[in-house]
């Protein structure tokens, strides 16, 4: 698979498509949801029939990054796509089931070389991934996406409230890899504590092992109350699951001191604390990784969580992590507020679909 890129800073779609010849699929990302509907149109207008979806965020291709306006993304060369939308993503996607099957169909899927990349409306992440996933992982189809930092995305050129846009791949020179990849690592000494009190719905955690969350994290770190709003970039819970760990970012402290995520945490979960591994071997690892997994790779369509990117800015690394990336394949994709991978909705996390 090939990229084909093109942006405006000032949300001009026109000028962002300018470079975009013959796409197959195409992945668009704007900095403000009331840009949403308008750039959505456009590119339907201009690549009628052609598969897309959009979002809200950030993006980057190769070595550029377009933090403002509008980036194009345009897929090409050896790939059959569909696209489509789960709606009322957050309360009951899997009445939209069909879609996702036909979609399947309509690429002749095949496992292996099929897999599916979402995008859906932040707040609609745990039903949208248990659905896709419920669907693809028995037919071996793998999946990578993210959340749009917006109440709405685009697919196929209209708008959806509460939804779950998707493209489904199949890669017709080989072979398509989810892959996750986790700079933060496990500490010699830590330990695994019982989730005891939460509230999912509200993404709060009450208690772990009976005693106040927050409680337990400060004495754990040895920090105060202050270190409270950055702390996550070190140091993020992990929720330990079927022998693999998933991120759980922090987001506040509420009024009445429970620990608010980025993800919802369930009575009974078993977290441990995390601390920041040396993300310049990992991101090198990642790259070895995925060569070694695929033998050989044309393209990564991923996605960086925000906080990453914020991370690797502050810490004059973001340049450098897209060098890395793009040093072997094709790289392009977005900064998201969540990222899915397979059956899971992780925080602080890149995830992506790598093609042969």
């Amino acid at each position: 698979m090939k990229f084909v890129f093109g942006s405006s800073k000032t949300g001009n779609v026109t000028e962002a498509l300018q470079t975009i010849q013959a796409p197959e699929a195409l992945l668009f990302v704007v900095s403000d949801e009331s840009m949403l509907a308008d750039a959505a149109e456009q590119i339907q207008q201009a690549f009628p029939g052609v598969p897309s979806i959009g979002g809200v965020g950030q993006s980057y291709a190769g070595k550029v990054t377009v933090d403002q306006g509008i980036s194009v993304i345009g897929m090409k060369d050896q790939i059959k796509v569909a696209a489509d939308v789960l709606e009322e993503a957050s309360r009951i996607p899997a009445k939209y089931i069909r879609r996702l099957e036909d979609a399947f169909a309509a690429v002749d899927a095949q496992a292996g070389n099929t897999a599916c990349y979402d995008l859906c409306s932040a707040g609609a992440d745990l039903r949208a991934v248990t659905t896709l996933s419920s669907y693809m992982r028995p037919r071996g189809y793998e999946l990578a996406g993210g959340t749009s930092n917006s109440s709405a995305v685009a697919c196929n050129g209209k708008v959806y409230k509460d939804a779950c846009a998707f493209l489904v791949f199949k890669n017709l020179n080989g072979k398509i890899r989810a892959y996750k990849e986790n700079i933060y690592v496990h500490s010699a000494g830590e330990k695994q504590m019982m989730v005891t009190a939460a509230d999912p719905k509200n993404y709060t955690m009450c208690t772990l092992d009976d005693v106040p969350a927050e409680e337990v994290y400060r004495a754990s770190l040895g920090i105060g109350k202050e270190a409270m709003e950055t702390q996550t970039f070190k140091n993020p819970f992990g929720h330990v699951c079927d022998g693999d760990t998933y991120i759980v970012s922090i987001k506040e402290v509420d009024e009445q001191g429970n620990m608010v995520t980025f993800r919802p945490v369930n009575k009974m979960d078993f977290l441990t604390i995390l601390e920041l591994g040396d993300y310049r071997i990992v991101v090198g690892e990642t790259v070895a990784n995925l060569k070694e997994a695929l033998g050989s790779v044309s393209a990564v369509l991923s996605v960086n969580c925000l906080f990453r990117y914020i991370m690797f800015g502050n810490d004059h690394y973001w340049n450098d992590y897209l060098a890395t990336m793009s040093s072997s394949f094709a790289h392009a994709g977005m900064v998201g507020v969540g990222e899915h991978y397979n059956t899971q909705f992780v925080n602080q996390t890149m995830c992506c679909l790598a093609f042969e």
